[in-house]
């Protein structure tokens, strides 16, 4: 730790100096403002106060001998990680329609050029455009659009191709976001502009994370719906009786997520669990499953319990983040 004395500055003011490498890395010239905050760990926080921007992050990754599904996770994590220039280097023969169908699942991603040895991506984003609070509540909107789909569904016999793309959009939405917070936690000026302290950003990533998961539960759910239309799902759509308690174990997990996502983007404060009633839905599930043995049920009782169980906890990450101090 480098240890700075303070020094009286006229009669009422102090000052200390600063690192000379902290001002070149944050580009801090004479004349230029920074924010001060004090923490409720009793530190300063000190700051630039000047535009925060996304600078260039290059990356260059050898993809010699490494599969699609290799390189597809390589391309997340450095998506994840902030990287705005990415270039596969190796040999791509059958593999760039590949590369080029997952790179468009990340917003603002584009490839700039392809030759025979190198793929070369360019992520086009700016820090300060990106609302993190929006993006929870454009991801909310999608995702009950996909219940209220999926529950018609069971009635008109169509297929689930735009509950699909729906879905999709879900997954980049919080693909962005989570790069934004990544990027946050190792920005200060960054975190700074998102007026939330590292722990609140904590809980906004576990929060980002279960919204995605609770967007591809239940798109698993109506795949499953469209793809045994023609199989065992046929013997649902004959019994009416299954059809209702299906449509009301679906609707009664909307509710509770609309209720839970509603708290939050209109900020309310949650004093009691809005899914008290846990308990009782996986009951009901397991009922539902016990009185329809056929192969589809059990699959779908299974990812009702992963959806309800997901916005189960993200109701508590959104209670843990009320309360969570700001340092």
């Amino acid at each position: 730790m480098d240890e700075r004395k303070v020094i009286q500055f006229g009669k009422s003011a102090f000052c200390m100096t600063i690192p000379h490498t902290w001002l070149a890395k944050n580009r801090i010239k004479k004349g230029d403002s920074l924010a001060v905050q004090e923490t409720l760990r009793n530190s300063l926080e000190i700051m630039p106060t000047t535009t925060v921007t996304s600078s260039s992050h290059e990356l260059t990754i050898d993809i010699t001998g490494k599969s699609t599904d290799e390189i597809v996770q390589l391309l997340l994590s450095t998506y994840l990680n902030g990287y705005t220039v990415i270039t596969l280097q190796g040999p791509n023969a059958g593999k760039v329609a590949f590369v080029r169908k997952h790179v468009h699942e990340f917003i603002a991603a584009e490839i700039m050029e392809v030759t025979s040895n190198k793929i070369v991506i360019n992520i086009f984003w700016d820090i300060k455009t990106i609302d993190l609070h929006s993006i929870i509540n454009r991801t909310s909107h999608i995702t009950k659009s996909i219940f209220s789909e999926t529950l018609e569904l069971l009635e008109s016999g169509e297929n689930a191709t735009d509950i699909i793309e729906k879905g999709f959009e879900v997954q980049r939405q919080v693909l962005l976001a989570r790069r934004a917070i990544k990027y946050a936690l190792n920005n200060s000026a960054a975190a700074h502009k998102f007026n939330l302290s590292s722990l609140e950003l904590l809980y906004v990533s576990y929060i980002i994370y279960f919204l995605g998961m609770i967007g591809d539960y239940i798109l698993k759910i109506a795949q499953i719906m469209d793809k045994s239309k023609m199989n065992e799902f046929k013997d649902l759509l004959k019994d009416k009786g299954a059809v209702s308690e299906l449509k009301t174990l679906i609707q009664r997990a909307s509710d509770y997520y609309s209720k839970v996502i509603d708290a939050y983007n209109q900020q309310k404060k949650l004093t009691k669990f809005i899914f008290s009633e846990y308990a009782d839905f996986e009951t009901a599930i397991d009922a539902f499953r016990k009185k329809n043995p056929q192969l589809w049920a059990p699959v779908l009782a299974e990812y009702l319990k992963l959806l309800i169980f997901k916005i189960k906890e993200t109701e508590f990450m959104m209670i843990s983040m009320e309360n969570a101090p700001k340092y």
